[in-house]
C-alpha cells in the first residue's frame, strides 16, 4: 500500500556560486520523499517503507550532479525549523537497518546506522559517487533508494498526529557538486500521518481506522468488568453490551435458607452477604413431634423447638373401699341312734337297747375385704414460655398524614392471649385498644385480633439477649424490667372500625401495632432508649374477609414478620415512633387460661 506523504515545503536547492561564472552557472538537484509501504495512518508498532527519489533540474555551464552523501532525519520537532539537520522529536521513529535497503541506482548504499533511534540523522553513502545528468526531473527521477523505519510512539510536538521527517544534502559538507565547479544544498520534508488518540471509555473499544484515520467506537462485550462506584457490595458493575457501565449488572439474590425460624432479608449492601437472622422467640413454626401436649415455636436462636409450648399434668389418686360380708348362723344337729342287743347265750335276759346322741355344730365366719384402686386423671393447662401482654398508653407527635398528635392505650393479651401467627378474628387473643388522631383525624377502637407475637430485642451496643423464659434479665435499659417479662417487644394485628371524623360512618380497617418496652420509667424521663409505639392502618374496601383483604391481613400479621419491615402495601395511616409522653408496659401472660 502506498502511503502519501504531506509535503511540508517545495524542493529547495541552494546553488553555490563559483567566481568564474558568477551570474550564469547553476547546480540544481531534486529530491522527493514517498511512503510506499505501511498503512495510510500509522500506529505505534507499524513499519513504514520510505522511498527517496533523486533527480536534477537545470545545470547551467554543466551537465552532471555528483552525489557523495544523502542524509535522512528520522523525526523532527515541528515547533522548530524543518531542515537538515532538524530538532529531534524524541524516540519516535526507529531505523530498521541497512539490510532493508533497496535501490535502482546501479550502486549500493550503506549508512552504518544500527537498528534504533539514535542518532536521529542517517547518512547514506553510495558505494561510488552517484552521477545524475542535468534535466532529470522527478517524476520518475534518475533512481531511488528505499528502506524501512518503524513508528515507536506518537509525536510530542504541536502536531501530535504527524511525524515530520527531512532528507537532503549539504553544500557545507561537500555532499553534492556539479561538473561546473558549484556545490549544492537541498532539502525536502514530509510527514507520516498517525492515527489520532481515540477516546477511552470503560465499556467502549475505540479504534482508529488506519485507512481513513477516523476513530470507530464498538461497545465492549456484555459483562465486561467496569468500575464499581455505587458503594453497594450486593451489586457488581459490568458493561451492558451497549457501551454503558451498569452498576447493577449483577445483583446478589439471596435464596431462602428453608429455615422457618430465620428471616430471609435481601443482601446486606455493606457486606455483600446473605444473612439469615433468627426470628424472635415464640414465632410459630411447624409442629412435627405428634404430641398434643407440646406446641412448636422458634427459640430466638433460629431453631424450631417442638416443646416451646408445654403442658402441665395433675395426678389425682382415688381410694375405693369394698367390704364383702358372708354370714352363716350356728346350727346344732342331734342324731340319736338306738341299738337293740339280744343276748344269744342268755335267752332269759331281755334285749338291751343303747341310744347314742351326736351333736354337729356349724360355725359361720364373717369376712370383710377392702380393695384399693388408684386412678390417674390428667388435666392439661397450656403455658407459653415467652408469651406476653401489653398495657398502658401515651401520646405520639409523629403522624402521617399529619395531625396535631395521636393518643393510644388499652390492654391486649388478657385475660386470654395465645401466641398466634395468623388466625382471623381468633378468640385466643382478647383485649381492647384505642387509637385517636387529634384533632378530628379519626378514631380506631379494636376488639378483634388476628395475630399476636412477642419477642426479646437487644439495645444498640448491648449484647443479644440470652435465650430463656425472661427477656434481658437484670437489664433495666433494654427492658422490659421492671416488671420482669419474657419479652420487650409485642406485635398485634386485627380488624377494627375506623371513624375518620366525628359523625361519619365507620369504615372497616386492618391495623398493626408494634410496641417496645425499654424499662421504666417510660417517656423521655427515663434512660435511652425510650419506649416505642407504632400504629399502621389500612382502610379496607368491601368485606374484611374477602380474599384480597385476607391476603393483606396475613401480609401485615405478626407471624409474617416481627420486624416493622413488611412486604405489604403502604398503609393509609402511619403514626408512631419513640414515645416521649406516656408509658407502655409488657407483662408476662396470664397463665392457666384456655382458648375459648
Amino acid at each position: 500500500m502506498r502511503l502519501v506523504a504531506r509535503l511540508l515545503s517545495a524542493t529547495a536547492i541552494l546553488a553555490g556560486l563559483a567566481p568564474a561564472v558568477a551570474g550564469a552557472a547553476t547546480c540544481n538537484g531534486l529530491i522527493t520523499i514517498d511512503y510506499v509501504g505501511g498503512p495510510a495512518f500509522a500506529l505505534p508498532g507499524d513499519t513504514v517503507r520510505v522511498r527517496l527519489t533523486l533527480g536534477t533540474g537545470s545545470i547551467q555551464d554543466g551537465t552532471l550532479l555528483t552525489l557523495d552523501r544523502l542524509r535522512f532525519d528520522l523525526d523532527c520537532n515541528s515547533d522548530s525549523a524543518l531542515g537538515i539537520p532538524c530538532v529531534d522529536d524524541g524516540a519516535t521513529v526507529e531505523y530498521e537497518g541497512d539490510t532493508t535497503i533497496t535501490t535502482t541506482c546501479r550502486i549500493t548504499w550503506s549508512s552504518g546506522h544500527a537498528v534504533g533511534t539514535s542518532p536521529n540523522e542517517i547518512v547514506f553513502t553510495p558505494s561510488s559517487p552517484l552521477e545524475i545528468p542535468a534535466e532529470t526531473p522527478v517524476d520518475p527521477g534518475f533512481c531511488n533508494l528505499e528502506f524501512d523505519i518503524k513508528v515507536l510512539g506518537m509525536s510530542t510536538d504541536g502536531t501530535p498526529d504527524q511525524i515530520e521527517e527531512t532528507t537532503g544534502y549539504l553544500a557545507t559538507a561537500d555532499d553534492a557538486s556539479c561538473d561546473n565547479g558549484l556545490t549544492s544544498s537541498g532539502q525536502q520534508a514530509a510527514s507520516i500521518p498517525l492515527c489520532p488518540t481515540c477516546p477511552i471509555a470503560e465499556c467502549v473499544d475505540s479504534t482508529c481506522n488506519q485507512d481513513t484515520g477516523a476513530c470507530t467506537s464498538t461497545p465492549k462485550p456484555d459483562s465486561t468488568p467496569c468500575a464499581d462506584t455505587d458503594g453497594n457490595a450486593c451489586t457488581t458493575a459490568g458493561c451492558d453490551g451497549h457501551g454503558v457501565c451498569n452498576q447493577n449488572h449483577q445483583v446478589e439474590t439471596c435464596t431462602a435458607d428453608t429455615n422457618e425460624c430465620t428471616d430471609d432479608p435481601p443482601c446486606n449492601p455493606h457486606t455483600g452477604m446473605c444473612d439469615h437472622p433468627p426470628k424472635p422467640s415464640s414465632t410459630p413454626c411447624t409442629d412435627t413431634d405428634g404430641s398434643s401436649c407440646t406446641t412448636a415455636g422458634c427459640d430466638g436462636q433460629g431453631v424450631c423447638n417442638q416443646a416451646h409450648l408445654m403442658c402441665s399434668t395433675t395426678t389425682t389418686t382415688v381410694t375405693t373401699s369394698t367390704t364383702v360380708t358372708t354370714t352363716t348362723s350356728s346350727t346344732s344337729t342331734t342324731e340319736t341312734t338306738s341299738t337293740t342287743v339280744t343276748p344269744t347265750t342268755m335267752p332269759e335276759m331281755p334285749p338291751t337297747t343303747t341310744t347314742t346322741s351326736t351333736t354337729v355344730t356349724t360355725v359361720t365366719t364373717t369376712t370383710t375385704v377392702t380393695t384399693v384402686t388408684s386412678t390417674t386423671t390428667s388435666t392439661t393447662t397450656t403455658t407459653a414460655p415467652g408469651g406476653c401482654r401489653v398495657t398502658g398508653g401515651g401520646r405520639i407527635d409523629t403522624t402521617s398524614p399529619p395531625v396535631d398528635y395521636a393518643t393510644h392505650g388499652g390492654q391486649v393479651g388478657a385475660p386470654v392471649g395465645f401466641i398466634t401467627a395468623f388466625s382471623p378474628a381468633t378468640p385466643c387473643i382478647q383485649g381492647s385498644w384505642e387509637h385517636v388522631r387529634h384533632d378530628k383525624g379519626g378514631t380506631l377502637h379494636a376488639k378483634s385480633f388476628d395475630s399476636l407475637v412477642c419477642g426479646c430485642l437487644p439495645c444498640a451496643g448491648r449484647p443479644d439477649p440470652p435465650a430463656g423464659s425472661l427477656c434481658n434479665p437484670g437489664d433495666r435499659i433494654c427492658g422490659p424490667e421492671p416488671p420482669r417479662a419474657p419479652a420487650n417487644k409485642i406485635c398485634f394485628t386485627g380488624v377494627a372500625p375506623f371513624t375518620p371524623t366525628n359523625g361519619k360512618k365507620d369504615l372497616n380497617a386492618a391495623f398493626r401495632v408494634d410496641v417496645e418496652d425499654h424499662g421504666e420509667p417510660g417517656g423521655d424521663s427515663g434512660p435511652a432508649p425510650p419506649d416505642r409505639y407504632r400504629m399502621r392502618i389500612w382502610i379496607l374496601s368491601g368485606d374484611p374477609d374477602r380474599a384480597d383483604n385476607l391476603a393483606l391481613r396475613q401480609a401485615i400479621s405478626c407471624g409474617a414478620s416481627l420486624s416493622e419491615q413488611l412486604a405489604a402495601a403502604a398503609p393509609d395511616i402511619d403514626d408512631g415512633g419513640d414515645t416521649p409522653h406516656g408509658n407502655l408496659q409488657i407483662h408476662p401472660e396470664i397463665n392457666h387460661q384456655t382458648c375459648p
